[in-house]
């Protein structure tokens, strides 16, 4: 055993920062067994009272993946449309229109670029078509003699850089939420991948991904004329005038968090829900009165034009956007939903509001934001900091405009509408009428600013904590087995080196977990596949090792020779077989996404600590029994 106290001292050295970083995760699993024996109330006031003890154990326990934890899994499509659309500013046309609705029918059924597709969509509208004449201000590499090809070049491009931006903007939201080890990469040429491990709202994590940030303070006309506008829509409907609905009227949700009344673009669900939505919508117009759907307030103060119950608001939306429909709003008015249902109903139903087509302030005049409570109810709500020329015309506004209403609006929703007292100086103001939960996720999204261009949810899928549970338990299960079919097999086969192994074996594993705790990786079921064909190559190594060890006893050498040059033959195949394996799992790692990455990981980390068990752990253990005990060590 001379010369062995540096790998004694890395052994225990190993185990003791394993089990270090591995106590937080067994003192997880203990409290949550402990909680989930606690009664409803008892678990609420137990996880208050220790709130940060158990956060602080969950920041440390080891990871796990979606699959072994439940959260969702999101597919978000940025809005390539909307984008080119923008870049036009205002030149579009019919042909512009039609090729870009081709190119959106298109896009569900092809994999090509979109650029590529609305490229080839206007020269079969109208052959010849300089796509120059509608972007010559998208970039200063456009001008009037451009090419279609280079006008293509450009827009993919930009569509690039959108999705890249895109995708920075979804991390710094996912990362705020606080969600741990997150998985998001760029799919395509303008989709999305999120993985949310441990996600149990999925409502609140819809509307944090599409939320685009786009803040916006707009006055709001006399409550007059808005009374009279919502009399001249409700009669113009119920008279029964036979207009039919156009494509898009439909294109919106059942929720009133979907998109704002008045506005052409939506916020998608998965198919499902949009095909309900669809078919309520249609349903609504077909058979009911708006007078059934929107209920006129009287008498108020604020430019109200009704109350639209949850249920109906995706009809509402879808008779508002009739063309026909849509000529009775003045141009100057927007019709929008409030963010919040209205407070004191039996029935849960949200304000259209009318609000000033003109936007007076846009979100980047904002130079901080965060939540707060108010001074004398302390009710949540959002504070914003301006910045010069944002807090100058703020006070411009608010000065020229004592007595009427401002709305703040996010997304398309408004979210309070103070009627102004007086001049507010100084670049402050807040959004109020908000939740705590609400105020923080209005923070996130403002924080990690603009999307470049909307964002749908094309899929989701979701996977419940006791779907979660259930591959835990079957993980384990074949984890268990496998090592114990090894070990039995081994020890039968080996003899007493054998048992050697098992024991080898058992610091592997630990020492793989301890990897993974310690840096921080996410253990998926994948992964624990990994750790399976780990224990595998692990026994390899030994075997190796063992069959060199009897070739030299057979030689005619002693057990302490033959251990001793065992060692040193089998080192080359060990390492050569290790090392490439090694380097096909940073590949994996490199160019995978999702499981492939979690068994890369939990791949990597088994092969350095099944080099380190076989070449040292084993090593010594057999010089312990053969030269500190002198014992005759059987190797089969």
């Amino acid at each position: 055993m001379q010369g062995n106290g540096f790998k004694i001292s890395a052994v225990l050295a190993f185990v003791l920062l394993s089990l270090y970083y591995l106590f937080p995760t067994v003192q997880r699993t203990l409290d949550e067994r402990e909680i989930a024996a606690m009664s409803e109330d008892e678990a609420t006031a137990y996880r208050e009272a220790n709130y940060d003890d158990l956060q602080a154990t969950r920041e440390r326990s080891l990871n796990l993946g979606l699959d072994l934890q439940g959260g969702m899994h999101v597919t978000l499509e940025v809005g390539a449309a909307a984008l080119i659309r923008e870049l036009a500013d205002d030149r579009t046309d019919e042909t512009f229109d039609e090729a870009l609705r081709i190119a959106q029918e298109q896009s569900l059924e092809s994999r090509d670029n979109f650029v590529d597709l609305f490229v080839a969509a206007i020269e079969d509208v109208r052959p010849n078509t300089r796509l120059a004449r509608y972007f010559r201000n998208a970039s200063d590499e456009i001008n009037a003699r451009s090419s279609n090809d280079e006008v293509a070049a450009v827009l993919k491009v930009e569509l690039e850089e959108a999705v890249t931006r895109a995708t920075q903007i979804v991390r710094q939201r996912v990362d705020r939420f606080g969600v741990t080890e997150p998985s998001i990469q760029k799919q395509g040429s303008n989709r999305i991948i999120v993985e949310m491990p441990g996600v149990t709202e999925p409502q609140r994590v819809r509307n944090l991904l599409r939320g685009t940030a786009k803040l916006e303070f707009r006055l709001m006309p006399d409550p007059g004329q808005v009374a009279q506008v919502a009399q001249s829509l409700v009669a113009y409907v119920d008279e029964g005038e036979e207009a039919e609905a156009d494509s898009a009227a439909t294109e919106t949700e059942a929720a009133p968090d979907s998109t704002a009344a008045g506005e052409d673009s939506t916020t998608a669900l998965d198919v499902a829900a949009l095909a309900e939505a669809e078919q309520e919508a249609e349903s609504a117009v077909r058979d009911r009165q708006l007078s059934e759907l929107l209920t006129i307030v009287p008498g108020q103060s604020v430019p109200y034009v009704g109350q639209v119950a949850v249920r109906d608001t995706a009809a509402v939306g879808a008779i508002l956007r009739r063309p026909d429909v849509a000529r009775l709003i003045p141009p100057t008015m927007d019709l929008l939903f409030s963010a919040r249902p209205v407070e004191g109903l039996e029935e849960e139903a949200y304000w259209l509001l009318a609000v000033n087509d003109r936007v007076e302030l846009e979100g980047d005049v904002v130079t901080d934001d965060g939540p707060d409570f108010a001074p004398f109810t302390n009710a949540p709500l959002v504070s914003l900091s301006m910045n010069t020329d944002g807090a100058t015309r703020w006070a411009q506004l608010t000065g020229a405009n004592i007595g009427r209403p401002v709305a703040i609006v996010l997304d398309g929703l408004v979210y309070t509408w103070p009627v102004i007292q007086s001049a507010i100086t100084g670049g402050r103001t807040s959004i109020e009428g908000v939740t705590r939960t609400e105020a923080e996720d209005i923070v996130t999204v403002l924080k990690s600013g603009a999307l470049p261009a909307p964002v749908q949810i094309v899929e989701e899928r979701t996977v419940g904590p006791s779907l979660g549970q259930q591959a835990v338990t079957a993980g384990t299960r074949s984890l268990i087995i496998g090592f114990l079919l090894v070990v039995v097999f081994m020890g039968f086969y080996y003899r007493t080196a054998g048992l050697v192994a098992g024991v080898a074996l058992v610091l592997n594993v630990l020492f793989i977990f301890g990897i993974l705790a310690g840096f921080g990786a996410t253990l998926t079921l994948p992964g624990m596949a990994g750790i399976v064909l780990t224990i595998g190559m692990a026994v390899d190594a030994n075997v190796l090792i063992f069959e060199r060890i009897r070739e030299e006893m057979a030689s005619g050498k002693t057990l302490k020779a033959a251990v001793q040059g065992g060692f040193e033959k089998a080192l080359s195949a060990i390492a050569d077989a290790n090392i490439t394996t090694f380097l096909i799992g940073v590949i994996l790692y490199s160019f995978g996404l999702g499981p492939i990455q979690g068994f890369a990981v939990t791949l990597m980390a088994g092969i350095v600590t099944s080099l380190f068990t076989a070449l040292v752990v084993t090593r010594l253990f057999l010089d312990y029994l053969v030269q500190g005990r002198g014992a005759n060590v059987a190797f089969g």
